[in-house]
């Protein structure tokens, strides 16, 4: 009798929770808390600029799956990477230190042992940690692997694409990820972070190449791909009936320029179009939709999910909790600064920005004859960064770059940065396919 009661409230619980209605902004924090230890998700996908998503404001349906999340949870208007290369954009986002910090720089280095990464400070605090990954400049041969106990590279291109593709496809990223979450123990919360490569390469099989012929039609075809694939995950979280405590991150390691400025790709300036990113979360439960214009960076990222699983901030960490935006209008803008290394292509620049949301600035900082040249941004009336007011603007241009270089100044985190790596040799193959190593 008193087995039976006992399953009658849980199945009563159960019946609340299912039925209870989106949480208020100011009331979402203690519902999550509620939640207790909730499994974590990070999903980046690779080049995607936050202007062609539908809760971004576009005007084609690229992004159906994400922008049901956006319409019952969280969404940061104007979120900033710290570069436009991902090995730069990366470890800031996994270790939240500034790329001032870690030191990464050239396409040799990687994460040292000195640097603490997400993964690593929720192993220690009992999550299992899981990656699927399908960017070369992430292998393990570069460090990013620090903190979890599976690292998985998929096999193979995606049987559905019309022609190879260089790195592994959503298909296999959702296979991969699908496979994790029916093997993971459920005696332990897990953090999964999983990274799609489609974009990047602009890949996606016939049926979702309908946004026209040009490489701009591609690209959106990508999108919607992996738009898709998100939704796949998302399903196989709910038949594996880890939805209901799972938080959800989406996000992107930066942008791609489209012809703005005569530029085409990334890795190339520090410019609006690469560095202003998605930036969404999915939570266990439905919410009030929630739009917060304040401009956050992906250093916050990694707090962010550090405090839903009830963590203590690592001293090291130079990022900071989104949580308190959440629950608040009106929050000040925070300030984000982005670097640039060794240059990839024979047009990229050296160089590093600082955007205080109303005012961006950039300057070169390579030593060649264009060393000190600077841009400068009115973003309040100028978002896509078009209109360089360096000198008409002198004062706002000054304080910017003492504020750069202020920031630039701190030294680095010694151990952050690993040189001199020896890549794998297949992922060596690939990057020099893309014409990223010689």
């Amino acid at each position: 009798m008193r087995r039976s009661r006992i399953l009658s409230w849980l199945l009563f619980a159960a019946a609340l929770t299912a039925c209870a209605p989106p949480a208020p902004r100011g009331e979402i924090r203690a519902r999550l808390a509620a939640v207790g230890r909730p499994n974590l998700l990070l999903i980046v996908v690779d080049t995607l600029r936050a202007d062609r998503t539908t809760p971004y404001g576009f005007a084609q349906d690229t992004t159906p799956e994400l922008a049901h999340w956006a319409a019952h949870g969280v969404v940061f208007e104007h979120a900033q990477a710290q570069s436009s290369w991902t090995k730069i954009s990366m470890a800031s986002l996994l270790t939240s230190l500034w790329p001032r910090s870690h030191g990464i720089h050239d396409v040799r280095d990687g994460l040292g042992e000195g640097a603490l990464t997400l993964a690593e400070a929720l192993h220690a605090a009992g999550y299992r940690c899981y990656a699927v990954q399908t960017n070369g400049w992430l292998d393990q041969s570069f460090g990013f692997h620090q903190g979890f106990e599976r690292y998985v590279f998929p096999s193979g291109a995606g049987a559905r694409l019309p022609r190879a593709g260089i790195w592994p496809h959503v298909d296999r990223v959702v296979e991969e990820a699908s496979r994790l979450l029916a093997a993971h123990d459920r005696s332990a919360p897990f953090f999964l972070y999983l990274h799609f490569m489609d974009v990047h390469e602009y890949a996606a099989p016939p049926e979702f190449k309908t946004f026209g012929s040009d490489a701009g039609g591609a690209y959106l075809a990508a999108i919607r791909w992996v738009d898709d694939g998100i939704r796949r995950v998302r399903e196989a979280l709910e038949q594996a009936g880890l939805a209901k405590n799972t938080l959800i991150v989406f996000a992107s390691d930066h942008g791609e320029s489209l012809g703005e400025h005569g530029v085409e790709g990334h890795a190339r300036d520090l410019r609006a179009p690469v560095l202003h990113v998605p930036l969404v979360l999915r939570l266990p439960f439905e919410s009030e939709p929630v739009r917060i214009a304040a401009q956050v960076r992906n250093l916050d990222i990694a707090p962010t999910l550090l405090e839903a699983a009830g963590v203590p901030l690592p001293p090291g960490f130079e990022g900071e909790s989104l949580w308190p935006l959440v629950g608040a209008d009106g929050a000040p803008d925070r300030p984000s600064f982005a670097a640039l290394g060794a240059p990839l292509y024979p047009d990229a620049a050296i160089e590093a920005a600082v955007a205080d949301g109303g005012w961006s600035f950039a300057l070169r900082v390579a030593p060649d004859a264009r060393a000190g040249e600077a841009r400068l941004f009115d973003r309040n009336v100028d978002p896509g960064e078009n209109v360089d007011l360096a000198r008409r603007e002198p004062e706002e241009a000054m304080r910017l770059r003492a504020e750069l270089e202020a920031h630039l100044a701190a030294p680095p985190v010694a151990g952050a940065r690993a040189q001199d790596v020896r890549i794998d040799p297949s992922i060596a193959e690939r990057l020099r396919a893309m014409g990223y190593l010689r």
